[in-house]
């Protein structure tokens, strides 16, 4: 294996990756982390940004929380969107297309923000 799989700010590999579809038809790509059954924290990162960003926050959130991390759309491994463009509401249906399969109906989750603010 590669000595940078080995380094401290190496990403954490996924539990899970899948691709859910948004409501414009884009697809989004998801990294699941940590115990099925813990307390859900979703990560969405900011422009120019993708889920390695989160690296750290990853490995000490998966010890003890179900870490849902997705590239937003247009970046890291999720393709340029389809009709819905970078509008806001079409970034608020794909967080809503990543918690639904992600997240049993009425599960808790927790969302500690995104750096997309000014």
């Amino acid at each position: 294996m590669s000595r940078l799989l080995h380094r401290d700010d190496a990403p954490p590999v996924p539990a899970n990756e899948l691709f859910v579809t948004s409501a414009d038809g884009s697809r989004i790509h998801v990294e699941l982390h940590g115990p099925e059954d813990a307390p859900a924290v979703v990560l969405a990162h900011g422009w120019t940004c993708n889920t390695r960003f989160w690296a750290a926050q990853i490995r000490d959130l998966a010890a003890d929380h179900r870490v849902i991390a997705y590239d937003q759309r247009g970046h890291g491994l999720t393709p340029e969107p389809g009709p819905g463009g970078y509008s806001v509401n079409a970034l608020a249906d794909d967080l809503e297309a990543v918690l639904a399969a992600t997240l049993a109906p009425g599960g808790k989750r927790c969302w500690p923000g995104t750096p997309w603010a000014g």
